[in-house]
């Protein structure tokens, strides 16, 4: 602190009026005022997410929040006010930027006001932790006095301005009161949404200046939050939508574990990153994705909520026109395989192993479906394993025989249309060379996919089919592949349809067997 500046701040602290600012401070100050990116990593300091035991960091702008102030700015000088929704995936630091730009804001402006509305209690008073944070550590030459501080709200009284906080709940929060910004944290979470709404832009008067920056993750198709965003996306309101993807954030990889390989559905989607972006997923994206996937409760899905990477993947349901939707998968779903009154397990009248193989053998071909099902003595049908992966055909042979082997299956279920004849090659081979006893039944496909997948997925609409747990990959596939639309193979599908079909359709031919070997 220059001398200038102590002397200033001890006179402010003893109530007399402040010294004089300098030439080289008033440009300094200037500066400050001016510059937002240029304030934030001099004057504002973040708690990080790492853990450091060391200074608050100062808030340097990430690649989310750059881009996010860049068409906030553009917007306000083209328009010459603030309407945008962003929509984000989680921990990208957008509610840090927009607290961060309202403090700055408020603190250098006469006579307006800041509201921040949450969805929760919790979220309330971390947003107002984090701009008091702010107001704590911001240097003196640049820091406004303040006539009252609480748990909701900053007033600095020479300025006639302030910063509140507010959380979603009673109806009527937020109105009844003027202000100039206003900003709303994870608004698809808002109860009484649309009465907040409301009351929030009769608050906010349509003049040069004023801001609204709403900003949530999706909760799905529906909702005010969704209706904001696809009338904003298409030019009906006032709001612009800036969409920010989860793989701008440099933290958001992990270690590539040994003997990584994308799958096709990774394949597929690092090919909606770089058409819908220009940006190249790298493994270590891919593997961080992976990790997360594994601990959500509907996997894929709800990583597309979480951490979307295109708008449409945000507010993404079922396909319309696929054979499945989530909500059946769910209601028909189990934690483990049946058990009799007593809890003891039921006994499977079949177990089969389904293999529908990839149309080639190398990288650049689709996966090996690889699923295992069974028919218990209630006649329902379970799915418990999902091993589907890109393999060579050596590969996909011997762990099919493993799957098989494992689970005490009765059959080895696999297409001859497509790859039939490779089936029963590679396998017959596979199990003569590990000296093991297989039975292999050979189907002949003499409809399309979606014929044969309708009695399938009534199954499962009858209440007569479920998985056992969660297969991700797999309810991906069947959500998501539209007939007559999709132009990917739904290899994992097309198994569990073969499976399923054996145990419970009665259809399919041929039956060969390799017996045991010494």
């Amino acid at each position: 602190m220059s001398a200038p500046a102590r002397r200033r701040a001890a006179a402010s602290h003893q109530g007399a009026a402040p010294a004089p600012l300098s030439p080289r401070e008033k440009a300094i100050r200037q500066r400050l005022k001016d510059d937002f990116p240029h304030y934030a990593s001099r004057c504002l300091r973040i708690r990080p997410k790492e853990v450091t035991g060391g200074e608050l960091p100062a808030l340097k702008l990430n690649r989310a929040q750059l881009y996010i102030h860049e068409r906030l700015e553009a917007q306000l000088k083209r328009r010459g006010f603030v309407r945008a929704i962003v929509l984000k995936g989680r921990q990208q630091g957008c509610s840090t930027y927009v607290e961060a730009r309202f403090y700055w804001k408020v603190s250098h402006l006469k006579g307006v006001r800041a509201y921040i509305l949450t969805h929760e209690d919790a979220a309330t008073v971390n947003l107002f932790d984090m701009a008091k944070r702010y107001h704590d550590h911001v240097p003196a030459l640049v820091k406004p006095s303040t006539s009252a501080s609480n748990a909701k709200e900053l007033l600095f009284d020479k300025l006639s301005s302030g910063y509140k906080v507010g959380t979603a709940g009673a109806k009527g929060t937020g109105r009844s009161s003027t202000i100039q910004y206003f900003h709303g944290s994870e608004v698809a979470f808002w109860p009484n949404a649309a009465t907040h709404m409301r009351g929030v832009m009769e608050g906010v008067p349509t003049a040069p200046g004023t801001e609204v920056i709403l900003e949530s993750t999706s909760d799905g198709p529906q909702g005010l939050f969704h209706h904001l965003c696809m009338a904003a996306q298409k030019g009906e309101n006032d709001f612009e939508l800036i969409f920010v993807p989860w793989f701008w954030q440099e933290e958001y990889r992990r270690e590539v574990p040994p003997g990584f390989e994308r799958t096709s559905e990774e394949e597929r989607y690092a090919a909606l990153c770089r058409e819908a972006h220009g940006f190249e997923l790298d493994d270590a994206q891919l593997a961080w994705r992976r990790a997360k996937i594994s601990v959500y409760e509907k996997g894929i899905h709800d990583f597309r909520r979480e951490y979307p990477a295109t708008v449409e993947e945000a507010f993404k349901a079922a396909a319309v026109g696929a054979l499945w939707t989530q909500e059946v998968l769910d209601n028909t779903r189990v934690s483990s395989l049946p058990k009799d009154a007593e809890g003891n397990p039921l006994p499977m009248v079949r177990v089969v192993v389904a293999v529908d193989p990839a149309g080639g053998d190398g990288p650049a071909n689709d996966e090996v479906g690889i699923v295992c099902a069974g028919k218990a003595s209630n006649g329902h049908a379970y799915v418990w394993r999902d091993d589907s992966g890109k393999y060579s055909a050596e590969a996909w042979a011997a762990k099919s025989l493993a799957v098989y082997e494992k689970e005490s299956a009765d059959a080895i279920v696999g297409e001859k249309n497509f790859g039939g004849d490779m089936v029963e090659t590679n396998l017959r081979a596979k199990a003569r060379e590990t000296k093991k006893h297989v039975a292999v039944k050979v189907v002949t496909a003499s409809r399309g996919k979606a014929k044969r997948a309708e009695p399938v997925a009534a199954l499962f609409e009858r209440g007569m089919a479920h998985h056992v747990g969660r297969l991700p990959a797999l309810e991906d596939e069947q959500t998501t592949w539209v007939p007559g639309e999709s132009t990917w193979s739904p290899n994992r599908m097309d198994a569990e349809v073969w499976a399923l079909t054996e145990l419970m359709l009665g259809e399919g031919t041929a039956t060969f067997q390799v017996r045991s070997y010494r």
